[in-house]
């Protein structure tokens, strides 16, 4: 008798065994997962300016952003005339951009405007210079630049986007 117990405890064992390993996770393979993505086109801000504004225009908005007036046409033959005397116009541009900031008319806040609220001066130098609103990554990086750089005053962050190269398209 003892026999037949000894192979039925054997065959037991095996059983649970093998059920043990069916029952147990051990290694198999990950499921797959999938994602859903939704896809979108990247631009730049100002990206859709393509068209570049003639001198003329460029002159005439500039003038109208610095002076909130317009320009005489007399005035406007005259930097005219400043642009195509010099060869190289990113200089050219320079200059202009330097002679009307010399100006006393010029309408510019004061550095403690510019201090106060500084997230409006950014946003209101965009919608002035680039005709929009600036993303959080600008505004974030134009703010970090001028609290890191105590010389910045409104008249070089002015300078700055009136010679900008969106500056120079609508």
């Amino acid at each position: 008798m003892n026999m037949p117990i000894s192979k039925f405890s054997h065959f037991s064992a095996a059983m649970l065994l093998v059920a043990m390993m069916l029952l147990t996770p051990g290694c198999r393979p990950d499921p797959e997962v999938t994602f859903d993505l939704q896809t979108f086109e990247v631009d730049a801000d100002g990206a859709d300016k393509d068209r570049l504004k003639t001198d003329d225009q460029w002159v005439s908005i500039l003038y109208a952003n610095l002076f909130q007036e317009t320009l005489a046409a007399g005035d406007l033959f005259e930097i005219k005339q400043c642009l195509e005397s010099i060869g190289d116009q990113k200089i050219a541009r320079a200059v202009v951009v330097s002679n009307m900031m010399g100006s006393e008319d010029v309408i510019l806040p004061s550095i403690e405007e510019m201090d106060t609220d500084l997230d409006a001066f950014i946003r209101e130098t965009y919608v002035r210079f680039l005709v929009r609103y600036p993303s959080e990554a600008e505004t974030t990086w134009l703010a970090n630049f001028i609290e890191n750089h105590p010389a910045m005053t409104p008249e070089l962050v002015y300078s700055s986007f009136a010679l900008s190269d969106e500056y120079l398209y609508y």
